[in-house]
């Protein structure tokens, strides 16, 4: 996927509507277990009881129909005993769950019964015993429907939808996107391009959201010192999220089962696709656009142009170091400023040797030192307006003491596990950088600000020297 977007820590933008945790004491809990819809390989099991949301209760599969429930439950819990109970555990008065995968022609028992978070079984339990189907068939002898991709079943306990701008923990957000649950089954929302989602291939995303989580989980917590773990990034029950970085285009929002473990469980919801319309530019945001001199710290200057990509949250600039190559600036309509990130410029580039590279945007630090992507994308300058209403490019990071002081960014080549210099006029920032407005030339008209990539023709560039680049631990 070119976008994929996921819910990060559970404490920063996302809600969940669950009733507390905790409960499970009141012995007289009565559970109710039913299935329905069974196939070949699943079945929807249906729970419900006459105590409290709070209540705790667990729900066990088995094929050992002939063993007696209660020591079923006791070898569970014997076995849940060995990780967090609390973490396993349903809250939920009406719970609805697809079993996947199962065996076709295979006789399962599911049993649900009251459990607390300290592993005591209380209340009244419920049992439902069911036979699978014979493989390919419904029991109408007809083929089931086109909706099972890889094992993966659509919980009909989810619905999933764009809901636009909305509050989230006393912080307004333009996009949003909400999902109304009736069972207690984990998720998290992923939304991606309308044009590049494939229900064939649900199971791969949900593997690349479950793997990219546990990397950020890891992360985070070796960052800043936490120990966050899966749950506390999954919701569960009524939950919203949101995509504020969301580009113009269409988009379809997945709720993906994931399980605490960061498996993929096998559940999802889509929504149906929603369009991402792009803001009317503010006078602010077409302030910055236009011809520009990039007037370096070492006297060295350079022509750039500066030009729209997505109206108050980027930019293009063309031209840097000379170079047909545009980068892409994060542009902020709180600050009125734009911050240039580490970047992939442009893939594939043909050199006139006949070398193929890819263009990297890097930053060289008060040390000589050049810095790549290794450890992904970090900030290397901010474009802002002066006081004296002068605009000027510093370095980022500058009041970070174990973050790199950097002087200057410049645009370079990567093959073959190796970086190449392509110039070596770079304009420098070490102290305030102008950005002053250029007279406009026939080279720079206002008319190529909205011209792509190929818009700059030259001759191919020649590879320069290669040069040894850093990265930064922890960013």
């Amino acid at each position: 996927m070119a976008m994929v977007a996921f819910a990060a820590i559970a404490l920063a933008a996302c809600s969940s509507d669950d009733g507390p945790k905790g409960g499970g004491t009141e012995s007289d809990l009565v559970l109710v277990v039913d299935v329905e819809n069974i196939t070949a390989t699943s079945a929807k099991v249906k729970v419900s009881h006459n105590g409290k949301t709070a209540d705790s209760w667990y729900g066990l599969l088995t094929t050992d129909t002939a063993a007696r429930e209660d020591l079923l439950i006791k070898e569970c819990v014997a076995q849940l005993a060995t990780g967090d109970i609390g973490s396993q555990l349903i809250f939920n008065k009406n719970y609805t769950k697809i079993l996947s995968p199962l065996s076709p022609e295979t006789t399962y028992k599911y049993i649900a019964f009251g459990l607390t978070e300290d592993g005591e079984v209380y209340g009244e339990r419920a049992s439902v015993e069911f036979t699978t189907l014979a493989n390919g068939n419904n029991g109408n002898d007809e083929p089931q429907e086109d909706e099972v991709y890889d094992n993966m079943l659509p919980n009909p306990a989810w619905s999933i939808a764009y809901t636009g701008a909305k509050t989230i923990n006393d912080v307004e957000f333009k996009h949003t996107v909400t999902v109304n649950s009736t069972d207690n089954a984990p998720y998290t929302i992923a939304v991606v391009y309308a044009s590049e989602y494939d229900s064939s291939k649900l199971r791969d995303l949900g593997d690349a959201l479950a793997s990219s989580m546990l990397e950020y989980l890891d992360a985070y917590n070796t960052t800043y010192g936490t120990a966050y773990t899966m749950n506390d990034m999954l919701l569960r029950g009524n939950g919203v999220e949101a995509f504020d970085d969301l580009d113009p285009g269409y988009y379809i929002a997945i709720a993906m089962g994931i399980t605490s473990k960061g498996e993929v469980s096998g559940l999802y919801a889509v929504s149906q696709t929603f369009h991402i319309e792009e803001e009317t530019p503010t006078a602010l945001y077409s302030s910055w656009l236009g011809d520009w001199t990039f007037i370096g710290d070492n006297d060295v200057s350079n022509s750039v142009i500066i030009g729209r990509k997505v109206a108050n949250k980027s930019i293009n600039m063309y031209g840097l170091q000379n170079l047909p190559f545009s980068v892409v600036g994060d542009y902020s309509v709180e600050r009125n400023d734009v911050i240039f990130y580490a970047q992939v410029v442009e893939q594939g580039y043909q050199f006139s040797d006949g070398s193929v590279a890819d263009i990297h945007l890097l930053g060289l630090d008060e040390d000589g030192k050049y810095y790549g992507l290794d450890n992904g994308n970090y900030g290397i300058a901010i474009a802002g307006v002066l006081e004296n209403n002068k605009r000027a490019i510093v370095r980022y990071g500058l009041n970070q003491p174990d973050y790199p002081k950097f002087v200057a960014m410049m645009i370079v080549a990567y093959m073959n596990g190796k970086y190449y210099s392509l110039g070596d006029d770079i304009a420098t920032f070490a102290g305030i950088a102008e950005l002053a407005p250029a007279a406009t030339t026939a080279s720079q008209s206002p008319v190529l600000l909205h011209f792509s990539k190929g818009g700059l023709k030259s001759a191919p560039l020649c590879l320069g020297r290669i040069i040894d680049v850093h990265h930064i631990e922890g960013v």
